[in-house]
């Protein structure tokens, strides 16, 4: 095998492992909600401590799952007020303390009330505030973890109806700078043997 295919092939592994590594590494089980199904109407209330939307945990007094209506994002996406509300989403997830990880969402509001779209989202002891608009908005936030597992929760915050609409939840671990280094490294390496090679 030639040395350029020697480098291609170096190029493509690597890309290929650390492409898998970064596929592997999702958290959050369900994140798009999508495991739920028994819809007869455009949304169902789930009650608190209902264990019918595989992975979370419904606290508060509901949510509803709403799709194709109310502000739905793409299939299916949780409207944290309920009917009523308010309520809140909840899931625990093993972390390393002192890691970083990186959470992601998807926020809109769902338009057929006038009821308050604000959330807060506590993870790793902090809490962050968002607003639902009629504009899809994804959002991101980095946290490090304090403990081998940490919970993520959505609170809804006001009572009555027609919420902040939450979708694609995603939580993955940020890779070390020292991976994404060696990383670089090793393509920069190939690229230098490439061009001697060819201006040889």
């Amino acid at each position: 095998m030639k040395l350029s295919q020697l480098i291609q092939a170096g190029a493509f592994a690597s890309i290929a492992v650390f492409g898998s590594a970064n596929a592997a590494s999702e958290l959050i089980i369900n994140g798009n909600f999508e495991t739920f199904t028994p819809f007869s109407a455009p949304f169902v209330t789930v009650n608190a401590g209902d264990t019918s939307l595989t992975g979370w945990t419904i606290g508060g007094t509901s949510i509803d799952v709403i799709n194709g209506n109310y502000g739905a994002i793409l299939g299916n996406s949780i409207d944290v007020l309920g009917t009523p509300g308010p309520g809140t989403l909840s899931q625990t997830f093993a972390t390393t303390a002192g890691s970083f990880y990186s959470l992601a969402f998807d926020l809109s509001r769902n338009p057929g009330g006038s009821a308050d779209s604000s959330m807060t989202v506590d993870v790793a002891g902090n809490t962050y505030a968002y607003i639902g608009t009629d504009i899809t908005t994804h959002y991101t936030q980095s946290f490090a973890a304090l403990t081998g597992m940490t919970t993520l929760t959505f609170n809804s915050a006001a009572a009555g109806y027609s919420g902040p609409v939450l979708d694609n939840v995603s939580v993955s671990a940020v890779p070390e700078p020292s991976t994404y280094a060696l990383m670089l490294g090793g393509l920069g390496l190939m690229g230098f043997m490439a061009r001697r090679r060819t201006q040889g």
